[in-house]
């Protein structure tokens, strides 16, 4: 019931209704356990294995572990691609992208500053030179806040 006053309704319930609600959600469960067993819901079993009794059984180890590296093989060499491919993208990003937008007014400001950086900003790696600039945006930010 809502009081005249507040937004909210009270969370307050009755005892019998609170536990009638908690017996309906038993049931309930209860219901869906035993749908799940009846429509054989079961765990898929492990595999065994090769037995000793088979013939080859050295061969068939050999062909699956084989199969397990070329597995190891093709999940090493996508992730190699895939940080390449974020690389690039960095790279495309911190290089047009930035030098445009955020260094026009670093430029203004600091004029001279800026022409020293570049010799040295070739040499650098492309993590420090992110780096370098967050911390000269921040710097501005922080003045422009103050000042």
């Amino acid at each position: 019931m809502k009081r005249p006053k507040l937004k909210k309704a009270s969370k307050r319930m009755t005892c019998h209704k609170r536990y009638k609600i908690q017996k309906k959600i038993r049931e309930h469960h209860r219901k869906l356990r035993k749908e799940a067993k009846k429509r054989g819901h079961k765990k898929p079993r492990k595999d065994p294995g090769v037995p000793n009794s088979a013939p080859f059984k050295e061969a068939l180890l050999r062909e699956a572990e084989l199969r397990k590296q070329r597995l190891e093989e093709l999940k090493q060499q996508q992730k190699l691609d895939r940080q390449k491919e974020q690389e690039k993208k960095r790279k495309l990003e911190t290089d047009p992208g930035v030098k445009t937008s955020n260094l026009e007014p670093v430029k203004e400001e600091y004029g001279q500053c800026k022409t020293k950086n570049k010799a040295k900003s070739g040499k650098q790696h492309p993590k420090k030179l992110y780096c370098q600039e967050l911390k000269k945006i921040w710097y501005q930010r922080r003045i422009w806040r103050t000042g």
